[in-house]
Protein backbone atom coordinates (compact mmCIF):
# COMPACT_ATOMS: atom_id res chain seq x y z
CA UNK A 1 0.00 0.00 0.00
CA UNK A 2 1.26 3.28 -1.04
CA UNK A 3 1.89 5.69 1.82
CA UNK A 4 -0.30 9.14 1.60
CA UNK A 5 -1.64 11.43 4.55
CA UNK A 6 -4.17 9.03 5.80
CA UNK A 7 -1.86 5.97 6.37
CA UNK A 8 0.64 8.29 7.97
CA UNK A 9 -2.36 9.22 10.43
CA UNK A 10 -3.56 5.55 10.42
CA UNK A 11 0.16 4.34 11.32
CA UNK A 12 -0.14 7.01 14.20
CA UNK A 13 -3.46 6.10 15.58
CA UNK A 14 -1.98 2.44 15.91
CA UNK A 15 0.58 3.67 17.93
CA UNK A 16 -0.71 5.19 20.48
CA UNK A 17 -0.32 8.48 19.14
CA UNK A 18 -3.17 10.11 17.92
CA UNK A 19 -6.43 10.52 19.18
CA UNK A 20 -9.96 11.17 17.36
CA UNK A 21 -12.81 13.98 19.08
CA UNK A 22 -16.09 12.95 17.48
CA UNK A 23 -18.07 15.72 19.57
CA UNK A 24 -17.87 19.08 17.75
CA UNK A 25 -15.09 21.72 18.68
CA UNK A 26 -14.99 25.21 18.05
CA UNK A 27 -12.13 26.33 16.27
CA UNK A 28 -11.03 28.79 18.05
CA UNK A 29 -10.25 26.16 20.82
CA UNK A 30 -8.45 23.82 17.77
CA UNK A 31 -4.60 26.00 19.05
CA UNK A 32 -4.99 25.54 22.91
CA UNK A 33 -6.36 21.83 21.99
CA UNK A 34 -3.24 20.40 20.13
CA UNK A 35 -0.76 22.42 22.29
CA UNK A 36 -2.29 20.48 25.89
CA UNK A 37 -2.52 17.27 24.56
CA UNK A 38 0.12 14.52 24.77
CA UNK A 39 -1.34 13.08 21.70
CA UNK A 40 -1.80 14.49 17.96
CA UNK A 41 -5.27 15.41 17.90
CA UNK A 42 -7.85 14.48 14.76
CA UNK A 43 -11.28 16.40 15.31
CA UNK A 44 -13.94 14.88 13.17
CA UNK A 45 -16.24 17.76 13.62
CA UNK A 46 -15.40 20.88 13.58
CA UNK A 47 -18.33 23.33 14.85
CA UNK A 48 -19.34 25.26 11.46
CA UNK A 49 -17.34 23.43 8.89
CA UNK A 50 -17.33 20.39 6.96
CA UNK A 51 -13.70 19.80 6.95
CA UNK A 52 -12.31 17.63 9.55
CA UNK A 53 -8.76 18.94 11.23
CA UNK A 54 -5.78 17.63 12.48
CA UNK A 55 -2.09 18.52 14.45
CA UNK A 56 0.24 17.56 16.07
CA UNK A 57 1.32 14.72 13.82
CA UNK A 58 4.99 15.78 14.50
CA UNK A 59 5.17 17.28 17.89
CA UNK A 60 8.13 14.33 19.20
CA UNK A 61 11.24 12.65 17.43
CA UNK A 62 8.95 9.41 17.66
CA UNK A 63 5.89 10.60 15.78
CA UNK A 64 8.57 11.76 13.06
CA UNK A 65 9.94 8.00 13.61
CA UNK A 66 6.94 6.55 12.69
CA UNK A 67 5.96 8.87 9.85
CA UNK A 68 9.33 8.42 8.03
CA UNK A 69 9.02 4.24 9.11
CA UNK A 70 12.29 4.49 10.61
CA UNK A 71 14.22 3.87 14.42
CA UNK A 72 14.05 7.44 16.30
CA UNK A 73 17.81 7.63 15.60
CA UNK A 74 17.97 7.20 12.14
CA UNK A 75 16.02 10.13 10.75
CA UNK A 76 19.08 12.07 9.59
CA UNK A 77 20.24 8.78 7.64
CA UNK A 78 16.86 8.08 6.29
CA UNK A 79 16.42 11.66 4.72
CA UNK A 80 19.82 10.97 3.33
CA UNK A 81 19.15 8.05 1.81
CA UNK A 82 16.30 9.90 -0.36
CA UNK A 83 18.55 12.51 -1.04
CA UNK A 84 20.84 10.27 -3.03
CA UNK A 85 18.62 7.91 -4.52
CA UNK A 86 16.24 9.92 -6.25
CA UNK A 87 13.07 8.84 -7.71
CA UNK A 88 11.29 11.24 -10.63
CA UNK A 89 7.91 11.78 -9.88
CA UNK A 90 5.12 9.98 -11.81
CA UNK A 91 1.98 11.84 -13.64
CA UNK A 92 -1.31 10.48 -13.45
CA UNK A 93 -4.53 11.47 -14.64
CA UNK A 94 -7.06 11.26 -11.93
CA UNK A 95 -6.52 12.16 -8.30
CA UNK A 96 -8.69 12.57 -4.60
CA UNK A 97 -7.05 15.85 -4.44
CA UNK A 98 -9.55 17.00 -7.24
CA UNK A 99 -13.21 15.19 -6.37
CA UNK A 100 -14.13 18.30 -4.96
CA UNK A 101 -13.48 21.76 -7.25
CA UNK A 102 -13.84 25.41 -6.39
CA UNK A 103 -13.48 28.26 -9.21
CA UNK A 104 -14.72 31.50 -9.80
CA UNK A 105 -17.28 32.62 -6.99
CA UNK A 106 -17.18 29.64 -5.54
CA UNK A 107 -13.21 30.44 -4.14
CA UNK A 108 -13.91 30.32 -0.15
CA UNK A 109 -10.95 30.45 1.92
CA UNK A 110 -13.16 30.52 4.92
CA UNK A 111 -14.30 26.86 4.00
CA UNK A 112 -11.67 25.94 6.04
CA UNK A 113 -11.34 25.73 9.41
CA UNK A 114 -7.96 27.50 9.85
CA UNK A 115 -6.89 28.26 13.22
CA UNK A 116 -5.56 31.67 14.82
CA UNK A 117 -2.60 29.41 17.06
CA UNK A 118 -1.37 32.30 19.30
CA UNK A 119 -2.29 35.33 21.29
CA UNK A 120 -0.50 38.09 19.10
CA UNK A 121 -0.89 36.53 15.41
CA UNK A 122 -1.62 38.75 12.97
CA UNK A 123 -4.90 36.44 11.98
CA UNK A 124 -5.29 32.05 11.18
CA UNK A 125 -2.48 30.72 9.56
CA UNK A 126 -1.67 27.48 7.44
CA UNK A 127 1.18 26.15 7.87
CA UNK A 128 1.62 22.56 6.37
CA UNK A 129 1.13 23.75 2.71
CA UNK A 130 3.96 22.39 0.79
CA UNK A 131 3.84 25.38 -1.89
CA UNK A 132 4.73 24.37 -5.84
CA UNK A 133 6.15 26.71 -8.61
CA UNK A 134 8.09 26.13 -11.55
CA UNK A 135 11.78 27.75 -12.61
CA UNK A 136 12.46 29.84 -15.49
CA UNK A 137 14.34 26.29 -17.20
CA UNK A 138 10.71 24.61 -16.86
CA UNK A 139 11.42 22.23 -13.20
CA UNK A 140 9.81 22.55 -10.22
CA UNK A 141 10.42 23.64 -7.03
CA UNK A 142 8.74 23.11 -3.44
CA UNK A 143 9.14 24.73 -0.16
CA UNK A 144 6.80 24.84 2.81
CA UNK A 145 5.66 28.65 3.76
CA UNK A 146 2.89 29.78 6.01
CA UNK A 147 0.10 31.80 4.84
CA UNK A 148 -1.72 34.42 6.83
CA UNK A 149 -5.43 34.58 6.36
CA UNK A 150 -6.37 37.68 4.73
CA UNK A 151 -9.94 37.29 2.95
CA UNK A 152 -11.26 34.74 1.19
CA UNK A 153 -9.64 34.47 -1.95
CA UNK A 154 -6.21 35.90 -0.29
CA UNK A 155 -3.44 34.83 2.09
CA UNK A 156 -0.05 36.57 2.78
CA UNK A 157 2.99 34.48 2.10
CA UNK A 158 6.24 34.76 4.29
CA UNK A 159 8.81 35.50 1.64
CA UNK A 160 11.12 37.68 4.10
CA UNK A 161 13.52 35.66 4.20
CA UNK A 162 15.76 34.33 1.39
CA UNK A 163 14.64 31.26 -0.44
CA UNK A 164 14.07 29.46 -3.84
CA UNK A 165 10.32 30.99 -4.33
CA UNK A 166 11.56 34.46 -3.08
CA UNK A 167 13.82 34.51 -5.73
CA UNK A 168 11.25 33.47 -8.26
CA UNK A 169 8.89 35.91 -6.92
CA UNK A 170 11.66 38.81 -7.55
CA UNK A 171 12.38 37.57 -10.91
CA UNK A 172 8.46 37.66 -11.68
CA UNK A 173 8.13 40.95 -9.82
CA UNK A 174 10.75 42.11 -11.99
CA UNK A 175 8.28 41.82 -15.32
CA UNK A 176 5.90 42.83 -14.24
CA UNK A 177 4.02 39.33 -13.77
CA UNK A 178 2.34 36.88 -11.18
CA UNK A 179 3.83 33.97 -10.30
CA UNK A 180 1.63 30.58 -10.61
CA UNK A 181 1.94 28.61 -7.08
CA UNK A 182 -0.14 25.94 -6.01
CA UNK A 183 -0.27 24.78 -2.06
CA UNK A 184 -0.73 20.75 -1.47
CA UNK A 185 -2.31 20.71 2.01
CA UNK A 186 -2.27 17.12 4.10
CA UNK A 187 0.47 15.22 2.15
CA UNK A 188 2.56 12.84 3.49
CA UNK A 189 5.48 13.09 5.99
CA UNK A 190 7.97 12.26 2.74
CA UNK A 191 6.89 15.28 0.87
CA UNK A 192 7.25 17.55 3.81
CA UNK A 193 10.63 16.82 4.70
CA UNK A 194 11.44 16.60 0.98
CA UNK A 195 9.96 20.23 0.41
CA UNK A 196 11.62 21.57 3.89
CA UNK A 197 15.42 20.41 2.37
CA UNK A 198 17.62 23.35 0.93
CA UNK A 199 18.42 21.31 -2.21
CA UNK A 200 19.77 23.40 -4.83
CA UNK A 201 17.76 25.39 -7.13
CA UNK A 202 16.60 22.89 -10.16
CA UNK A 203 16.83 19.87 -7.94
CA UNK A 204 12.99 18.29 -8.00
CA UNK A 205 11.96 17.91 -4.78
CA UNK A 206 9.72 15.86 -5.46
CA UNK A 207 12.34 13.36 -6.95
CA UNK A 208 13.63 13.25 -2.93
CA UNK A 209 10.02 12.43 -1.85
CA UNK A 210 10.29 9.46 -4.47
CA UNK A 211 13.28 8.23 -2.94
CA UNK A 212 11.92 8.67 0.73
CA UNK A 213 8.70 6.38 -1.09
CA UNK A 214 10.96 3.95 -2.39
CA UNK A 215 8.63 4.57 -5.52
CA UNK A 216 7.68 7.70 -7.71
CA UNK A 217 5.24 10.08 -5.95
CA UNK A 218 2.10 10.35 -8.26
CA UNK A 219 1.25 14.11 -9.00
CA UNK A 220 -1.89 15.49 -10.75
CA UNK A 221 -2.13 18.85 -13.06
CA UNK A 222 -3.59 21.64 -11.27
CA UNK A 223 -6.73 22.92 -12.48
CA UNK A 224 -6.00 26.71 -12.90
CA UNK A 225 -2.26 27.13 -13.36
CA UNK A 226 0.18 25.26 -15.01
CA UNK A 227 1.69 22.98 -12.32
CA UNK A 228 1.52 19.15 -11.27
CA UNK A 229 0.60 18.56 -7.54
CA UNK A 230 0.48 15.57 -5.28
CA UNK A 231 -1.97 13.63 -6.17
CA UNK A 232 -2.74 12.15 -2.50
CA UNK A 233 -3.43 15.28 -1.20
CA UNK A 234 -6.45 16.61 1.46
CA UNK A 235 -6.55 19.76 -0.27
CA UNK A 236 -5.04 21.69 -2.99
CA UNK A 237 -4.58 25.86 -3.53
CA UNK A 238 -4.37 27.11 -6.91
CA UNK A 239 -3.67 30.75 -7.62
CA UNK A 240 -0.74 33.25 -7.84
CA UNK A 241 1.71 35.57 -6.06
CA UNK A 242 0.47 38.97 -7.50
CA UNK A 243 3.16 41.62 -8.37
CA UNK A 244 2.92 44.22 -5.90
CA UNK A 245 6.18 43.51 -4.45
CA UNK A 246 6.59 43.32 -0.48
CA UNK A 247 3.74 45.58 0.11
CA UNK A 248 1.44 43.73 2.50
CA UNK A 249 1.58 43.69 6.03
CA UNK A 250 1.91 39.26 7.36
CA UNK A 251 2.47 38.49 10.99
CA UNK A 252 3.68 38.46 13.72
CA UNK A 253 3.86 34.93 14.42
CA UNK A 254 4.85 32.48 16.45
CA UNK A 255 7.53 31.06 14.72
CA UNK A 256 10.21 27.36 14.76
CA UNK A 257 12.52 29.37 17.57
CA UNK A 258 9.93 29.39 19.98
CA UNK A 259 9.64 33.24 20.36
CA UNK A 260 6.76 35.75 18.79
CA UNK A 261 8.37 37.05 15.36
CA UNK A 262 7.46 40.52 14.41
CA UNK A 263 4.98 42.07 11.53
CA UNK A 264 6.37 41.93 8.32
CA UNK A 265 6.05 42.98 4.72
CA UNK A 266 5.62 40.32 1.89
CA UNK A 267 3.70 39.50 -0.76
CA UNK A 268 -0.22 38.13 -1.48
CA UNK A 269 -1.24 35.08 -2.44
CA UNK A 270 -4.83 35.24 -4.41
CA UNK A 271 -6.60 32.17 -5.15
CA UNK A 272 -7.89 30.99 -7.92
CA UNK A 273 -9.26 27.58 -7.32
CA UNK A 274 -9.37 25.22 -4.17
CA UNK A 275 -9.55 21.35 -5.17
CA UNK A 276 -10.53 18.48 -2.29
CA UNK A 277 -11.26 14.59 -1.40
CA UNK A 278 -14.98 14.49 -0.62
CA UNK A 279 -14.23 14.47 3.40
CA UNK A 280 -11.14 16.58 3.33
CA UNK A 281 -8.79 16.97 7.16
CA UNK A 282 -6.54 20.45 7.22
CA UNK A 283 -3.74 19.69 8.77
CA UNK A 284 -2.29 22.60 10.68
CA UNK A 285 1.38 22.22 12.47
CA UNK A 286 1.18 23.05 15.86
CA UNK A 287 4.53 25.49 16.53
CA UNK A 288 7.07 25.85 17.34
CA UNK A 289 7.41 21.77 17.65
CA UNK A 290 6.43 20.52 14.52
CA UNK A 291 8.35 23.01 13.15
CA UNK A 292 11.37 22.05 14.76
CA UNK A 293 10.77 18.58 13.97
CA UNK A 294 10.17 19.19 10.67
CA UNK A 295 13.42 20.67 10.59
CA UNK A 296 16.20 18.95 12.89
CA UNK A 297 16.04 15.03 10.56
CA UNK A 298 17.25 17.63 8.00
CA UNK A 299 19.74 18.85 10.34
CA UNK A 300 21.06 15.78 11.13
CA UNK A 301 21.36 14.98 7.22
CA UNK A 302 23.12 17.70 6.18
CA UNK A 303 25.80 16.71 9.31
CA UNK A 304 25.73 13.47 8.26
CA UNK A 305 26.69 14.49 4.59
CA UNK A 306 29.33 17.24 6.31
CA UNK A 307 31.09 14.38 8.41
CA UNK A 308 31.54 12.33 5.39
CA UNK A 309 32.60 14.49 2.65
CA UNK A 310 34.92 15.75 5.23
CA UNK A 311 36.50 11.66 5.72
CA UNK A 312 34.83 11.38 9.07
CA UNK A 313 34.01 8.23 10.58
CA UNK A 314 30.40 9.46 11.92
CA UNK A 315 28.25 7.17 13.84
CA UNK A 316 25.70 8.92 15.13
CA UNK A 317 23.98 12.51 14.80
CA UNK A 318 21.34 14.93 16.82
CA UNK A 319 20.49 17.92 16.17
CA UNK A 320 18.70 20.25 18.68
CA UNK A 321 18.27 24.28 18.84
CA UNK A 322 20.68 25.75 16.28
CA UNK A 323 23.01 22.72 17.43
CA UNK A 324 23.91 19.64 16.23
CA UNK A 325 26.30 16.46 18.23
CA UNK A 326 28.02 14.20 16.42
CA UNK A 327 29.90 10.96 17.62
CA UNK A 328 32.72 9.52 15.35
CA UNK A 329 35.48 7.17 15.71
CA UNK A 330 38.55 9.70 15.44
CA UNK A 331 42.07 9.20 14.33
CA UNK A 332 44.15 12.01 15.71
CA UNK A 333 43.31 15.77 14.97
CA UNK A 334 39.75 15.03 13.75
CA UNK A 335 37.56 15.88 16.50
CA UNK A 336 38.75 19.48 15.79
CA UNK A 337 38.18 18.49 11.57
CA UNK A 338 34.51 17.78 12.35
CA UNK A 339 33.53 20.83 14.43
CA UNK A 340 34.58 22.54 11.35
CA UNK A 341 33.01 20.61 9.16
CA UNK A 342 29.36 20.62 11.06
CA UNK A 343 30.08 24.63 11.86
CA UNK A 344 30.20 25.50 8.01
CA UNK A 345 26.70 24.62 7.91
CA UNK A 346 24.70 27.76 7.95
CA UNK A 347 21.87 25.96 10.28
CA UNK A 348 24.24 25.03 12.88
CA UNK A 349 25.34 27.79 15.59
CA UNK A 350 26.37 25.44 18.24
CA UNK A 351 28.27 22.05 17.47
CA UNK A 352 29.78 19.49 19.75
CA UNK A 353 31.74 16.35 18.66
CA UNK A 354 32.19 12.63 21.04
CA UNK A 355 33.83 9.63 20.48
CA UNK A 356 31.30 7.07 20.05
CA UNK A 357 31.93 5.40 23.03
CA UNK A 358 28.96 8.51 24.19
CA UNK A 359 25.75 7.53 23.52
CA UNK A 360 24.50 11.32 22.52
CA UNK A 361 20.95 10.51 22.90
CA UNK A 362 21.52 10.33 26.84
CA UNK A 363 21.94 13.46 28.17
CA UNK A 364 23.61 12.59 31.60
CA UNK A 365 26.23 10.75 29.02
CA UNK A 366 27.20 13.79 26.90
CA UNK A 367 27.28 16.19 30.00
CA UNK A 368 29.68 13.32 31.61
CA UNK A 369 31.72 13.79 28.35
CA UNK A 370 31.27 17.72 28.31
CA UNK A 371 32.45 17.85 32.30
CA UNK A 372 35.60 15.45 32.08
CA UNK A 373 36.88 15.26 28.72
CA UNK A 374 37.21 18.74 27.82
CA UNK A 375 39.70 21.93 29.22
CA UNK A 376 38.06 25.15 27.73
CA UNK A 377 41.31 26.49 26.96
CA UNK A 378 42.00 23.36 24.29
CA UNK A 379 38.90 22.35 23.20
CA UNK A 380 36.52 25.38 22.62
CA UNK A 381 36.25 27.14 19.05
CA UNK A 382 35.05 29.94 18.79
CA UNK A 383 34.11 31.33 14.92
CA UNK A 384 32.84 35.07 15.09
CA UNK A 385 31.87 37.04 12.49
CA UNK A 386 29.65 34.12 11.02
CA UNK A 387 26.74 34.54 8.95
CA UNK A 388 23.63 34.76 11.17
CA UNK A 389 19.61 34.26 11.70
CA UNK A 390 17.23 37.19 11.42
CA UNK A 391 14.94 35.49 14.19
CA UNK A 392 17.49 35.22 16.54
CA UNK A 393 17.14 38.15 19.03
CA UNK A 394 20.71 37.32 20.08
CA UNK A 395 22.04 38.91 16.82
CA UNK A 396 20.08 42.45 17.44
CA UNK A 397 18.91 41.85 13.46
CA UNK A 398 16.50 44.48 13.99
CA UNK A 399 18.91 47.06 14.75
CA UNK A 400 20.67 46.78 11.13
CA UNK A 401 19.51 49.00 8.10
CA UNK A 402 17.41 47.05 5.53
CA UNK A 403 19.21 44.34 3.70
CA UNK A 404 21.84 43.69 5.84
CA UNK A 405 22.62 40.37 6.80
CA UNK A 406 23.13 39.38 11.04
CA UNK A 407 26.18 38.38 11.99
CA UNK A 408 26.73 35.52 14.48
CA UNK A 409 29.71 34.24 16.50
CA UNK A 410 29.77 30.40 16.71
CA UNK A 411 30.46 27.95 18.90
CA UNK A 412 32.39 24.40 18.61
CA UNK A 413 33.30 21.62 21.59
CA UNK A 414 35.54 19.09 21.11
CA UNK A 415 34.41 16.40 23.34
CA UNK A 416 36.31 13.41 22.71
CA UNK A 417 38.85 11.66 24.24
CA UNK A 418 42.00 14.06 24.38
CA UNK A 419 45.00 12.82 22.83
CA UNK A 420 47.84 11.59 25.35
CA UNK A 421 45.07 9.94 27.79
CA UNK A 422 44.77 6.38 27.93
CA UNK A 423 40.90 5.45 27.15
CA UNK A 424 41.31 3.10 30.11
CA UNK A 425 41.20 6.61 32.05
CA UNK A 426 37.47 7.18 30.64
CA UNK A 427 36.02 3.02 31.68
CA UNK A 428 33.04 3.19 33.03
CA UNK A 429 32.28 0.79 36.02
CA UNK A 430 30.44 -2.00 35.26
CA UNK A 431 27.66 -3.92 37.27
CA UNK A 432 28.93 -7.06 38.73
CA UNK A 433 27.52 -10.01 37.46
CA UNK A 434 24.74 -7.84 35.36
CA UNK A 435 23.47 -9.56 32.37
CA UNK A 436 23.74 -13.57 33.58
CA UNK A 437 21.57 -15.76 36.19
CA UNK A 438 23.14 -16.47 39.78
CA UNK A 439 21.45 -19.07 41.64
CA UNK A 440 21.98 -19.12 45.30
CA UNK A 441 24.59 -21.40 46.44
CA UNK A 442 23.70 -23.53 49.52
CA UNK A 443 26.92 -25.75 49.50
CA UNK A 444 28.35 -26.78 52.94
CA UNK A 445 31.80 -25.81 53.18
CA UNK A 446 34.61 -25.49 55.98
CA UNK A 447 36.32 -22.33 56.30
CA UNK A 448 40.00 -24.14 55.06
CA UNK A 449 38.71 -25.70 52.18
CA UNK A 450 37.24 -21.86 51.11
CA UNK A 451 41.05 -20.05 51.70
CA UNK A 452 42.78 -22.80 49.97
CA UNK A 453 40.29 -22.08 47.06
CA UNK A 454 40.62 -18.32 47.35
CA UNK A 455 44.60 -18.86 47.68
CA UNK A 456 45.06 -21.55 44.59
CA UNK A 457 42.68 -18.83 42.44
CA UNK A 458 44.91 -15.69 42.94
CA UNK A 459 47.83 -17.60 42.74
CA UNK A 460 46.77 -17.98 39.47
CA UNK A 461 47.27 -15.09 38.34
CA UNK A 462 46.19 -11.40 39.26
CA UNK A 463 42.44 -11.48 40.08
CA UNK A 464 39.97 -8.73 40.24
CA UNK A 465 37.72 -9.54 43.50
CA UNK A 466 34.42 -10.44 41.04
CA UNK A 467 36.74 -13.53 39.28
CA UNK A 468 37.64 -14.41 42.97
CA UNK A 469 33.99 -14.36 43.60
CA UNK A 470 32.91 -16.33 40.10
CA UNK A 471 35.19 -18.88 40.66
CA UNK A 472 34.03 -19.45 43.96
CA UNK A 473 30.12 -19.49 42.35
CA UNK A 474 29.09 -22.57 44.00
CA UNK A 475 29.80 -21.59 48.07
CA UNK A 476 27.27 -19.07 50.08
CA UNK A 477 28.44 -15.35 49.67
CA UNK A 478 28.82 -14.84 53.61
CA UNK A 479 31.36 -18.04 54.09
CA UNK A 480 33.35 -16.36 51.04
CA UNK A 481 33.43 -13.62 52.55
CA UNK A 482 34.97 -15.22 55.92
CA UNK A 483 37.24 -16.95 54.24
CA UNK A 484 39.06 -13.59 51.96
CA UNK A 485 39.35 -11.87 55.76
CA UNK A 486 41.23 -15.26 56.38
CA UNK A 487 43.51 -14.95 53.32
CA UNK A 488 44.05 -11.29 53.84
CA UNK A 489 45.05 -12.25 57.42
CA UNK A 490 47.71 -14.93 56.32
CA UNK A 491 49.13 -13.11 53.47
CA UNK A 492 50.07 -9.24 52.51
CA UNK A 493 48.65 -8.90 48.91
CA UNK A 494 49.91 -6.91 46.53
CA UNK A 495 48.32 -4.88 43.51
CA UNK A 496 48.95 -4.16 40.13
CA UNK A 497 48.49 -1.27 38.41
CA UNK A 498 44.71 -2.11 37.22
CA UNK A 499 43.65 -3.15 41.26
CA UNK A 500 44.11 -6.71 40.56
CA UNK A 501 44.84 -9.16 43.73
CA UNK A 502 48.29 -11.38 43.62
CA UNK A 503 50.12 -13.33 46.47
CA UNK A 504 53.92 -12.45 47.41
CA UNK A 505 55.85 -14.61 45.14
CA UNK A 506 53.24 -15.43 42.78
CA UNK A 507 54.44 -16.00 39.39
CA UNK A 508 52.26 -13.31 37.85
CA UNK A 509 53.86 -10.58 40.01
CA UNK A 510 55.55 -7.54 38.62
Amino acid sequence: MKATFRTWLRDLEEAGELRRISEPVDPRAISALMAESPQAVLVARVAGYNVAHVGGLLKTRRRVALGLGVAERELGRRLLEGLEHPIPPRLVADSPAQEVVHTGDEVDLTMLPIPLLHTRDGGPYLTSGVVVARNPDGSRNAGMYRLMYRSPRETGIDLASHSDLRALAREAFDVGRPLPIAVALGVHLNEMMAAGYPLPRGVDEFGMAGGLHGEPLELVRALTVDLEVPAEAEIILEGEIVPVGWTHDEGPFGDAYWLMGDVKWNPVFRVTAITHRRDPILYTMNMPWENVWLGRPALEAMAWKALRDARIDVRAVKAGWSSVVAAIRKAAGEGKNALLALLALGAVKLAVVTDDDVDIYDQEELEWALAYRVQADRDVLVVGGARGKHLDPSTRAWELPKGALPMTAKLGIDATVPEGIPASKYEHQRYAFRGRRVDPATATTDLPTVVRRIEECVRGGPRFFLEILEALEDVPYRDVLRAWGEVRRRWALRRDREGRYLLPGSPAEP
